[in-house]
């Protein structure tokens, strides 16, 4: 490092370009950055598709008995099928050579009249009393499925069917490919087959139902949901066949009972979505699979709207490699997870989620696990309570330097604004050198309407806290009561609601207030392709301060809660 580099203070092994790296490392990609990244994909042949896009657009709906497309889909989640599931468990033991025929019109499906209970009562009974077992090749008994309690993934469709055909319900068995969470989709050859599975008819409709992935003993059942060890998992009955092709895709174009059909190569490409996904109303925005295959310093970016009441959370999850005695790599077993960026914004009223992510290490390949679940339940960053809600693959390619995203903890004490950390995003800042803290807010729920009980509005007469004073506690830090000044909302209000303050924690315990940027589109931080790279201007404000980083150690960015002067600690940054 030369002489000048030093008297700038860049010294102690961290110089100015890995620093500026760094901060940009993680900056919002522009349309013309995205279209280069598809180019790319394009030309080594790997797919660029916008699978989403193509599905919504191409389809008109699921199909109907009749093969048109159905208006109205009945919700059957939403019914109450407690009593036939409790009946079902409680089932008999049947007698030795049982038939499928006589096991659902005997027992199954004798008590019920409607086509939706029988179907219910088909699929507790099937998930689980039938034992989950490898594939095997040989004839189909479903009688000694029945009396053996045990079965392939063919054989729980085999017996459905033949159930189903007893008391007179319509049903098909539908082989094809199951998808898995991280599974990497190739342009030029359509996977094997690996599963089987049942469509049905009801109320004129047809329907997938899966009893094999929706039993407890499945375990493959795991990478898909959280539902109760020993129940089956309902997401699997009566699934409409729109939601079904994110992972379930027929060999036989006309078995996915969507108007039209959609190509194979669109279905393999979605994104591989899990019962939280639908349940939580998760749409993805401009998802394109060059997304997910980078190069060198490139992070995967994922953009999706999300209902005001959902929060998600992600990380990435690699193979762990080893290297052995003569310096050769080896898979040791185990898996390495990184934290991923997970920030939301909104726009034109809807909140949008962010999600920035990279690879651990030298991987090269990796699952980025996306998990979502209703808002405020999540309190700290040592667990993820919420459910899988989709997964994407990762492929790396060339150098992939260490790199932290900025720590971000959730704040269930401040939940009437949601924050996003422009810059900077990474976790490593440097010593003597000066950054840009840039922070967006809005308020959490849409405007004009009231603020939830989990998120109350603030006491109209809050007061400031005391720009010295050391918090005595990182996630609940206590602010004095003295009355002062309100940098953080001089510039107005935010869509009508006030905005919260915010400030920056020096290790030594001095509180920086964060000012309001005043902003015109196209100018500002947020515009210059930091939060904003997109050319699309979210809601909300800017609230920033530069600040020199001359203290080692943690540095704080912090909120004041809803209810009481207190801080709330919603990100962390480490001076070195």
């Amino acid at each position: 490092m030369d002489d000048g580099a030093r008297e700038m203070g860049l010294g102690r092994g961290v110089d100015w370009v890995q620093v500026r790296r760094d901060v940009n490392r993680s900056n919002s990609l522009s349309r013309i950055e995205k279209n280069e990244r598809r180019d790319r994909c394009q030309m080594m042949d790997h797919p660029a598709l916008n699978p989403v896009d193509e599905l919504y657009e191409s389809i008109q709906g699921d199909e109907s008995l009749q093969g048109t497309p159905v208006a109205e889909p009945l919700n059957y989640q939403g019914i109450n099928l407690s009593q036939v599931d409790k009946n079902s468990r409680f089932i008999c033991e049947p007698p030795p050579m049982t038939t499928a025929i006589s096991l659902a019109t005997t027992y199954i499906c004798r008590p019920y009249r409607s086509e939706v209970q029988r179907l219910r009562a088909i699929f507790t009974w099937v998930s689980e009393k039938i034992s989950w077992e490898e594939d095997f090749e040989g004839e189909i008994d479903t009688r000694r499925v029945i009396q053996t309690r045990r079965g392939c993934a063919e054989e729980y469709a085999v017996l459905v069917m033949e159930m189903c055909a007893a008391v007179g319900l319509g049903c098909e068995v539908v082989r094809g490919y199951l998808k898995s969470p991280g599974d990497v989709s190739d342009l030029n050859m359509v996977p094997r087959s690996n599963h089987w599975w049942n469509a049905v008819v009801v109320d004129s409709e047809w329907r997938i139902m899966d009893c094999c992935l929706a039993s407890p003993s499945n375990p493959k059942r795991s990478q898909y949901s959280s539902a109760s060890n020993n129940m089956a998992d309902p997401w699997w009955f009566l699934l409409r066949p729109s939601q079904a092709c994110w992972t379930h895709v027929p060999e036989h174009h006309d078995q996915q009972h969507i108007v039209p059909p959609v190509a194979h190569e669109i279905l393999l490409n979605l994104p591989c979505a899990c019962p939280a996904f639908f349940r939580n109303g998760i749409q993805m925005v401009d998802y394109n699979t060059s997304a997910v295959r980078i190069n060198d310093l490139e992070m995967v970016h994922v953009k999706f709207n999300v209902p005001p009441d959902v929060e998600i959370a992600a990380e990435v999850e690699a193979r762990a490699f080893s290297r052995d005695a003569d310096g050769d790599l080896f898979d040791n077993g185990d898996v390495v997870r990184k934290r991923a960026l997970a920030q939301a914004e909104w726009y034109n009223g809807v909140k949008r989620y962010t999600v920035k992510a990279l690879l651990p290490g030298d991987e090269g390949q990796a699952i980025l696990n996306v998990y979502s679940g209703k808002r405020g339940l999540m309190h700290s960053i040592k667990d993820i309570p919420h459910a899988l809600a989709f997964a994407l693959p990762v492929v790396h390619t060339g150098e992939n330097p260490p790199y932290e995203f900025v720590t971000r903890h959730p704040t269930p004490h401040a939940q009437r604004h949601d924050i996003y950390v422009v810059q900077p995003q990474c976790q490593r800042l440097a010593l003597n050198n000066t950054f840009v803290f840039a922070i967006r807010q809005h308020p959490s729920s849409p405007p004009g309407e009231p603020q939830s009980t989990l998120t109350p509005a603030s006491n109209p007469g809050a007061t400031s806290p005391v720009p010295f004073m050391r918090p005595s506690s990182a996630m609940s830090q206590a602010a004095s009561s003295v009355s002062g000044s309100n940098p953080s909302s001089t510039s107005g209000t935010v869509a009508g609601k006030k905005p919260a303050k915010l400030a920056i924690q020096t290790p030594g315990g001095k509180i920086l207030r964060l000012m309001r940027k005043e902003e015109r589109r196209g100018i500002g931080v947020a515009s210059r392709g930091l939060g904003g790279g997109d050319e699309q201007v979210s809601d909300g404000g800017t609230w920033e301060t530069i600040i020199k980083c001359s203290e080692r150690g943690i540095w704080r960015g912090l909120v004041l809660a809803d209810r009481t002067a207190r801080w709330c600690v919603f990100a962390e940054w480490t001076c070195v």
